[in-house]
């Protein structure tokens, strides 16, 4: 009894255990891609969109706490003379 292996034969068992060379980025079959939020009404009608957040600025009391830890931060990587 005979057992047969996928591949050609002549590559012999380098062939059976080669990756395959077919790991070449693919193109989406879509023409065009869904976004997040459009996917997620796909699901749920009533999901909401995400509104893009501003950074809020800092303030007087943050800009001094990170002004003190630079300084404290500089003190500890100065090279002591």
């Amino acid at each position: 009894m005979t057992i047969s292996l996928p591949g050609s034969s002549r590559k012999g068992l380098t062939g059976l255990f080669k990756r395959n060379d077919d790991t070449a980025a693919k193109r989406p079959t879509a023409k065009k891609q869904l976004d997040g939020s459009q996917l997620a009404k796909l699901f749920d009608k009533q999901a909401r969109t995400a509104k893009p957040v501003k950074p809020a600025k800092l303030s007087e009391g943050e800009l001094d706490a990170s002004a003190q830890l630079s300084s404290l931060r500089g003190a500890l990587y100065s090279s002591k003379s």
